[in-house]
């Protein structure tokens, strides 16, 4: 059986990550534009099997989508109770991405329900048409 390889993903404009293996020793680490083409490049490197997980924010959703096929597992961390869990004096993107991979790793990530795209882009074009509608209405 392989070892698998875990991601922690600290997702903005900029993506921070952590890959570690099963015992917790760092295997790669660091920064990357959130591009789909920076995405596809640095998943080339990553070890196989791996799993990843990234908190919950605004870029979630097509990050997610992009590197759902290529994962063993992935996963989305609820912000409010991973703040809890990895509250820190010390606190960056980088010791941020260290802390989901090994929330991940040890199986405590408080994971929250990622909707599916259709729904995802449906509420997108709602929202949308609100905003239009409420400019019209003026």
């Amino acid at each position: 059986m392989e070892p698998m390889y875990y991601v922690g993903l600290d997702v903005h404009s900029e993506d921070h990550y952590c890959v570690k293996d099963g015992s917790g020793k760092v295997f790669a680490e660091g920064s990357l534009p959130a591009t789909r083409l920076d995405l596809d490049l640095w998943m080339k490197t990553l070890p196989q099997p791996w799993s990843a997980a990234m908190e919950a924010t605004m870029f979630t959703g097509w990050i997610y989508d992009h590197l759902k096929p290529h994962a063993a597992a992935l996963k989305v961390a609820h912000p409010l109770m991973l703040r809890a869990i990895a509250a820190a004096k010390k606190k960056n993107d980088r010791i941020d991405a260290g802390k989901i991979c090994d929330c991940l790793r040890c199986d405590f990530l408080p994971e929250c329900h990622m909707a599916s795209t259709a729904i995802r882009d449906g509420g997108a074009r709602c929202a949308t048409a609100t905003c239009w509608c409420a400019r019209w209405c003026r």
